[in-house]
C-alpha cells in the first residue's frame, strides 16, 4: 500500500490517541472497536468502486476515474490507520475477526487499485489440466439456440426531449464542479493535524455549498427523468450524476461533524467564566495605564502593579490559553479577549519601559531631593521658622519616602546606599527639629474638619474604638476628619497565588488625644478607616502609630487651640 503523506498520518494518529484518551473501555477492546469503525469505513469506499470498476481488465478513463480514485484514496487512509492498529493488538475477544476482515479488505484494494492504475492484477490460481478433456456436447439440431441478449440499442433524441437534455447536462456539469470544488478543499483541509483550528465559516459554507449542489443535483435528476432512457447520452448522464452526488454525500460526511464540534466549540454557554476573565484582564491592562503618572504621583500604585507584573502577565497567559479557540475562530467573543490581550501588551510594555528609566534615575532624585530638604532644615533653625518642620520638610520627607520605596522595588540591592542616606538625613533632621520643638508645638494648628457626610459619628466612634487597644483610658479632646468625601478604589489584587478582586474606601479621623506627660498639650493620633464594600461596607479602623512610637514635635498640640 503506497504511504500516506507525514501530516495526513499524524492527524490520523492524534485523532485515535484522543479517542484513547478519553473511553472507559480497555485498550485492546478499544483498538478493535477503532479498527471495525475504520475498516467499515474502508468498506464502504471499497464497495462503491469495486461495483464501478471490478470488472475491468483496463484502466477506466473521465470523470468515472477521478471519482473512482478519490473513493480508493479515501479508503486508502482508514485501511492505513487500521493497519497501525491490527500490528498491536493482542489475542482478545474480536482480534482475530478484525485481522481476517482487514486482510480481506487490503486484498480487495490492492486488486482495484492495480485496475485503476492499469498494473496487471495478480492471477488468480487455476487448477490442473485434465489429461483427457471432456469432448465438447454435440448440439441438438432439432433445438433452437437461444441468441445472448443485447443491450438496448439507443436513439437519437428529438424536439423537445434534446433541448430538455441539453439544459439538464448544462446543470449537471455545474452540479460537477460544485463536487470537484468539494473534493479539493476536503483534501486540503483533512491533513491539518488540529481539525479543531479550521475556521468554522470555512465547513459552514461547504455544507452550504454541498446543500445547494444537492438541490441542483434533483433539478438534474427531475430533467433527465423526463427523458427516455436509451437517449443518446442519458444512460451516461445517469452515471455521472450518481458519481457527482456520491462525492457531495462523502464532503457532507466530512464536514457535518466537523462543523458541529466547532459550532458546540465555539458556544458561548461552554465559558461560563468568559465575562469574568475579560473584565479581570482588562483592569489587568489598566493598571499599567498611565505609566508617568504612576511614577510621579501615585508611586505606592507603582509599587503594587510593579511587584505583580509577572502574576498579571501569567493571568494574560492564563486567560489568552483559556479562550484560543475562540481566538482562533476570530468570533466576537474571541476577538474581545485577543483585543484585552493585546491592549495588556502594550500597557506593560509602555510600564516596563519607563520602570527601566525610574530605576535609572531616583538614585541621583533621590540624591537632590536629600540635599534640598538638608538646606531647608538648616534654614529653618538658622531663621527660626519652626513652621517648616510641620509644614515643607514634613511634606519633602514624605516625597523622599516614595521615592525610595519605589527604588526599592524596582532595584533592591542597588537601593541600600541610598536607604541609608535617607535614614541618617532624618535623623539630622529630628535633632534640628528639637531644637526647635518648643516653638514648633507653639505654632502647630489645629487639623482641618471637612467631613459632614450622614456616617461621621459612626466613623468617629471606629476610630476611638482603634485606639483603644493602643491606649487603653486615653482622654478624647477632639476629633477632626480632614477629607470631604470617603476615597474609592477597585482594583484586582494578588497574594499567594490567587487573584481577588478589592473594592475599599478609605477615610483617615485624626483624634485629639490629652498628653498625659503635658497638661497642656494634646496629640493628635491619626486614625485610617477602611469600609470593605465586599463584606457588608463594615468600616475597621487602623491607627497609623503604635502608642510606643517616638513622636515628632509636629505631632503635638496646645491645648489652648482646641475649639
Amino acid at each position: 500500500m503506497s504511504a500516506l503523506p507525514h501530516s495526513l498520518r499524524f492527524a490520523l494518529l492524534v485523532s485515535l490517541f484522543m479517542a484513547l484518551a478519553t473511553a472507559g473501555w480497555s485498550k485492546s477492546a478499544l483498538d478493535v472497536n477503532q479498527v471495525t469503525s475504520l475498516l467499515t469505513r474502508a468498506e464502504a469506499n471499497l464497495q462503491l468502486v469495486d461495483s464501478s470498476v471490478g470488472h475491468l481488465t483496463a484502466p477506466p478513463k473521465g470523470s468515472a476515474a477521478k471519482l473512482n480514485r478519490v473513493r480508493l484514496d479515501q479508503a486508502r487512509v482508514d485501511l492505513e490507520a487500521a493497519g497501525k492498529l491490527v500490528a498491536g493488538l493482542k489475542n482478545d475477544a474480536g482480534v482475530a475477526e478484525a485481522k481476517a476482515r482487514f486482510a480481506a479488505d487490503e486484498t480487495l484494494y490492492k486488486k482495484l487499485d492495480g485496475i485503476l492504475t492499469g498494473l496487471p492484477p495478480t492471477p488468480a490460481p487455476q487448477p490442473a489440466p485434465n489429461p483427457a478433456p471432456a469432448p465438447e456436447p454435440v448440439p441438438d439440431k432439432d433445438k433452437p439456440v437461444t441468441p445472448a441478449p443485447t443491450a438496448p440499442p439507443t436513439v437519437k433524441l428529438g424536439y423537445p426531449h434534446a433541448d430538455n437534455f441539453k439544459s439538464a447536462v448544462f446543470n449537471l456539469e455545474r452540479v460537477e464542479r460544485e463536487a470537484e470544488h468539494l473534493t479539493k478543499l476536503m483534501a486540503e483541509l483533512r491533513p491539518v493535524a488540529d481539525q479543531l483550528s479550521l475556521d468554522h465559516r470555512v465547513t459552514n459554507s461547504a455544507l452550504s455549498k454541498a446543500a445547494e449542489t444537492r438541490r441542483q443535483a434533483g433539478f438534474v435528476r427531475d430533467g433527465l427523468t423526463k427523458i427516455p432512457a436509451n437517449g443518446e447520452g442519458v444512460a451516461e448522464a445517469w452515471q455521472r450524476l450518481a458519481d457527482a452526488n456520491a462525492i457531495v454525500a462523502n464532503a457532507a460526511a466530512y464536514f457535518e461533524p466537523l462543523q458541529a464540534q466547532l459550532m458546540a466549540l465555539i458556544d458561548p454557554a461552554r465559558y461560563p467564566e468568559l465575562g469574568r476573565d475579560l473584565e479581570r484582564v482588562r483592569e489587568l491592562g489598566r493598571a499599567f495605564g498611565d505609566p508617568v503618572a504612576l511614577f510621579q504621583t501615585r508611586r505606592a500604585a507603582a509599587i503594587e502593579v510593579y511587584t505583580q507584573r509577572d502574576a498579571a502577565f501569567a493571568e494574560r497567559q492564563r486567560i489568552a490559553t483559556a479562550y484560543n479557540r475562540l481566538i482562533e475562530q476570530k468570533t466576537e467573543h474571541g476577538n474581545s479577549v485577543q483585543s484585552a490581550c493585546t491592549h495588556f501588551d502594550g500597557q506593560l510594555q509602555a510600564f516596563m519601559t519607563l520602570a527601566t528609566a525610574q530605576r535609572t534615575a531616583l538614585p541621583a532624585e533621590l540624591q537632590h531631593d536629600l540635599a534640598q530638604v538638608d538646606r531647608m532644615g538648616d534654614e529653618a533653625v538658622a531663621d527660626q521658622k519652626p513652621m517648616w518642620f510641620t509644614g515643607g520638610i514634613p511634606e519633602q520627607l514624605a516625597t523622599i519616602d516614595e521615592k525610595l520605596a519605589l527604588y526599592a522595588a524596582l532595584d533592591p540591592e542597588g537601593s541600600a546606599v541610598s536607604a541609608q542616606a535617607v535614614e541618617s538625613m532624618r535623623r539630622r533632621l529630628a535633632e534640628r527639629a528639637k531644637s526647635l520643638e518648643a516653638l514648633i508645638i507653639l505654632e502647630n494648628p489645629l487639623p482641618n474638619d471637612r467631613y459632614a457626610g450622614a456616617d461621621r459619628d459612626a466613623a468617629i466612634a471606629v476610630a476611638v474604638d482603634a485606639w483603644g487597644f493602643q491606649e487603653q483610658g486615653f482622654e478624647l479632646l477632639a476629633a477632626r476628619i480632614p477629607g470631604e468625601s470617603w476615597s474609592r478604589e477597585t482594583k484586582w489584587a494578588y497574594s499567594n497565588g490567587t487573584w481577588y478582586f478589592v473594592d475599599v474606601s478609605s477615610l483617615q479621623v485624626q483624634l485629639i488625644v490629652a498628653d498625659k506627660a503635658n497638661a497642656a498639650q494634646a496629640i493628635v493620633r491619626p486614625i485610617n478607616l477602611r469600609k470593605d464594600h465586599q463584606k457588608g461596607a463594615k468600616l475597621i479602623g487602623l491607627p497609623m502609630r503604635s502608642f510606643d512610637e517616638a513622636l515628632q514635635p509636629n505631632e503635638y498640640l496646645l491645648r489652648s487651640k482646641i475649639k
